[in-house]
């Protein structure tokens, strides 16, 4: 029992990194340096790469595992309809399992659709109010997305294409700058700087505090689209770009538990739970090189729900009072055993 509150009161406080949030102006009629809890919204600039596919016709022609689809009856079997019919991969894409649901596919180990990272810029509360920023906590967040496949394609007007697919992994980051072995972020060199299915120079250095993955049953009702299956959706033109959305759901890292707050509740009745929800509004990038090849680029916002238990410091104070206590009992016992002995 008392090796057992040892390690307890040792290892909580560490389980927090050195991520805080707190607010860093008073125009919100906050103090400067108040710790935050409550909905946020993070504000992020992304880079990323995908499938691209052909314009299929008529608007409402479809392929893949979806509505009007081109008949394969599993989500694996539509994906493996789109790695066939894509006139284009994503540069850097790498072969990984299909996850659905959280869940790895074994059957089908095709490359993923999309692949990407992005750097924090700030962190709000929802009217505005700044509670992390990169220039004044002295620190930084990145993000590297990953493992997304498309498993339906659904033609629309003008050129766009509703994309639906499965398996998007995103993991969060945090450095301090003055740690001695910080490293900028730098997207410059693109697909090149990945090196492995979830890890790329300057973005995956530092301490995995946020760990998530997108879930189904939020996007569209079944027999809609791509149905209940869709876990990330687009609405995508080759020679524009789009919009996206996806649910996430906290799946691990350092301070999950934080993350981890069921706040976004299926609309299809289902009874599924997300923590965080992403929207997308990517544009082409402009002026792609062999050292700089992402397909899109945006700025985007997350948004869920933070609530941290208390600061390392209380429970430093708490955990060493009842570990005084119990040491004082248990000498009081052996004492009393002494005696009667």
């Amino acid at each position: 029992m008392l090796a057992a509150l040892v390690a307890c009161v040792g290892l909580t406080p560490a389980a927090r990194a050195q991520f805080t949030m707190s607010y860093e102006d008073t125009t919100s009629g906050h103090a400067i340096g108040e710790s935050f809890s409550g909905p946020f919204r993070i504000n992020l600039q992304n880079f990323d790469n995908g499938s691209l596919y052909p314009n299929l016709g008529a608007p409402n022609s479809g392929m893949g595992y979806g509505e009007n689809g081109t008949g394969t009856q599993t989500i694996p079997g539509g994906i493996a309809t789109l790695d066939a019919g894509s006139v284009a991969g994503p540069t850097g894409a790498q072969s990984q399992p299909t996850v659905i649901n959280g869940v790895a596919q074994p059957a089908s180990n095709s490359n993923e659709d999309s692949w990407g990272i992005a750097r924090i810029i700030t962190i709000t509360d929802l009217a505005g109010a700044v509670v992390w920023s990169e220039s004044v906590k002295n620190a930084q967040l990145t993000i590297m997305f990953y493992g997304e496949k498309d498993f339906y394609v659904n033609q629309l007007a003008g050129g766009f294409q509703e994309i639906d697919g499965v398996g998007m992994h995103i993991d969060m980051y945090y450095q301090a700058k003055t740690d001695p072995g910080y490293t900028a972020y730098n997207p410059l060199l693109g697909s090149t700087n990945r090196t492995g299915p979830s890890s790329y120079n300057t973005v995956t250095d530092g301490t995995l505090i946020l760990s998530a993955v997108s879930t189904s049953d939020f996007i569209h009702p079944a027999g809609t689209l791509g149905g209940l299956a869709t876990e990330f959706a687009s609405n995508f033109n080759n020679t524009s770009g789009g919009t996206g959305q996806m649910y996430m759901s906290v799946t691990g890292g350092t301070l999950g538990y934080a993350f981890d707050q069921n706040g976004y509740v299926s609309p299809f009745g289902t009874g599924r739970t997300a923590d965080l929800f992403g929207q997308f509004t990517t544009t082409i990038n402009g002026a792609p090189t062999a050292s700089f090849d992402w397909l899109v680029s945006s700025n985007d916002p997350v948004r869920g729900n933070f609530q941290p238990v208390p600061e390392p410091s209380t429970y430093g104070l708490a955990g060493a009072a009842l570990l005084s206590g119990m040491v004082a009992l248990r000498r009081r016992s052996q004492k009393r055993a002494i005696v009667n002995a």
